[in-house]
């Protein structure tokens, strides 16, 4: 049974990486966080509970390295939650030194031959004790990662509550005060609380297996501490389930039904939709809708949400939720709009029923499409006509 809520932990967190990170980059500290414990928990069962040693040998000393990146990578998401910010400072790459000096540590083992790590594999399966005096590291004794593992996480967690600690008057800067708050706020606890804890039973089931004179499987199996240190790593991944806004990080909308936007390429009528919010991200908002405009963004061909983030540096997630929840628009739909008002000057002040298709090809790159054939689909779906037929109604 472990073995498939282990990989549905792994399913989990690549699910989490793929459809989150162009949207919300401080996702893939979650995911690698996710995958670290649950390779950690596939290596437990192998060595523990199984009796497959060619897994055993697949998993056994070769993802050591990934041991001392649980702590990192929550640190770095809880802080990347907190300020809204994903980007690693060139300090931040030396917190991966320990995963590094670990891989040198046991790199000698990667080469060596299949039959040698099966036969190691086996004595593990056999004699789980045997973890305890086996070294194949260099540089230090690869049996200190059974109990390195934990205390170094325990050191991060203790970073983490400190920095969470540090930030939480940072939450209160979204006035009024939102859902967003209490949900961020919530998450975090929950999900820095279950670490804690499960880092704390496992801190306490490493010490004991070192210290204790017997240690076979039935005793691991069967042990309270285990069973606790499982439950707490395996809680962690539903509590996404739970949470599922958090992944945008974005505020949650209100409840109630959502107002139909009638696309208005009128930046009155766009305002007025910003006006009424009174959404703490509504400055935001206009402050997204004044750029464009007044720089005309939306004639540069390479326009997209990606080109807005860069330019007022907002994170993506939060633009998206501009437009969605507050200008009331997609944001495709009004760049079309706006490219197409702009196309539509261009066409009026022509006065010609006789247009070449390399003038209306210049008319369509100069509004911002890429293409004569996407000017001529967008134009369409907008006005119900094409750009000649337009023309020839002037």
């Amino acid at each position: 049974m472990l073995i498939y809520i282990v990989a549905f932990k792994l399913i989990i967190s690549l699910v989490l990486a793929v459809f989150n990170f162009r949207v919300n980059k401080n996702t893939i500290y979650l995911t690698g966080f996710l995958v670290a414990i649950a390779l950690s928990g596939l290596l437990h069962y192998f060595a523990f509970m199984g009796d497959n040693e060619s897994l055993m040998a697949v998993f056994n000393y070769h993802i050591t390295p990934t041991y001392y990146l649980f702590g990192p990578f929550l640190f770095f998401y809880v802080r990347g939650t907190l300020t809204d910010r994903n980007k690693l400072s060139q300090k931040d790459y030396l917190h991966f030194i320990p995963a590094a000096f670990s891989f040198l540590s046991i790199l000698p083992f990667y080469f060596k031959n299949w039959d040698y790590k099966l036969e190691v594999a086996r004595k593990i399966i056999d004699r789980p004790e045997v973890l305890k005096v086996w070294n194949e590291g260099v540089l230090y004794p690869s049996y200190f990662n059974v109990i390195g593992r934990p205390m170094f996480f325990m050191i991060y967690l203790i970073a983490t509550i400190s920095l969470f600690l540090r930030y939480n008057r940072s939450l209160a800067k979204y006035t009024p005060i939102s859902a967003q708050k209490t949900l961020i706020k919530r998450w975090l606890v929950w999900l820095i609380s279950l670490s804690t804890l499960a880092c704390a039973s496992y801190f306490a089931g490493a010490i004991m297996f070192i210290f204790s004179d017997v240690v076979n499987k039935e005793l691991v199996n069967s042990s309270p501490l285990g069973y606790l240190t499982g439950i707490f790593f395996l809680t962690i991944p539903l509590l996404i389930l739970a949470f599922p806004p958090i992944l945008y990080g974005i505020p949650i909308h209100k409840k109630g039904k959502r107002k139909n936007f009638e696309h208005k390429v009128d930046a009155s009528d766009v305002y007025s939709f910003v006006g009424k919010s009174d959404d703490p991200f509504q400055q935001d908002a206009k402050y997204i809708l004044d750029h464009i405009h007044e720089e005309k963004w939306y004639l540069d061909p390479d326009f997209n949400v990606d080109f807005v983030a860069l330019k007022l540096d907002i994170p993506k997630h939060h633009i998206y939720y501009c437009f969605n929840y507050i200008i009331k628009s997609k944001f495709t739909k009004l760049r079309a709009q706006l490219r197409i008002a702009h196309a539509k000057a261009l066409l009026e002040e022509q006065k010609n029923q006789n247009l070449s298709q390399e003038e209306m090809e210049a008319i369509a790159l100069a509004s911002g499409f890429g293409t004569l054939y996407r000017f001529i689909s967008a134009f369409q779906e907008e006005e119900d006509t094409t750009p000649m037929e337009y023309v020839k109604k002037l």
